[in-house]
């Protein structure tokens, strides 16, 4: 992702922490997994995958662990804007079966504060609910004043 195109993404109140936001959209687990943000504002985050082949398991399913990446990444995008921060914990949850197509996850601020961030995450499938979790992050490092 380009900076023009992330621009249009992420809420103007967000814009003195792009580069912050790029660096997270663009990492390697990311860029490799397809997983791409839809868009960003400072209380939640919806980024998507478009499911490939080789997301399935034995059983045709969107593997677990497809699901835990995107759940993570979009976490992990939500509680790294204006800081950094570590993941503590990821407590999933799953409810039905993901055959394919585009799963969509989206991450809303709980809580934050100085030493953590807590997010609830939500996973779709072709628009049906298909796991959540609740996920924390610890702050390791407070950003440097520009």
């Amino acid at each position: 992702m380009d900076m023009e195109t992330l621009r249009g993404l992420v809420d103007t109140e967000l814009h003195e922490w792009l580069d912050n936001i790029l660096e997270m959209c663009n990492a390697p687990y990311a860029a490799d997994n397809g997983i791409e943000l839809v868009r960003a504002s400072k209380d939640a985050v919806v980024m998507k995958k478009d499911i490939i082949p080789r997301d399935l398991n034995s059983n045709g399913v969107v593997h677990g662990a497809v699901q835990f990446g995107i759940i993570d990444h979009t976490s992990a995008v939500l509680g790294n804007m204006d800081v950094r921060t570590v993941g503590m914990s990821c407590n999933i949850v799953y409810f039905r079966p993901c055959f394919g197509g585009t799963i969509e996850a989206e991450a809303r601020l709980i809580n934050r504060s100085k030493s953590l961030v807590t997010a609830e995450v939500s996973l779709r499938c072709e628009d049906k609910l298909i796991a959540s979790s609740t996920c924390i992050g610890f702050i390791s490092e407070r950003p440097k004043k520009r």
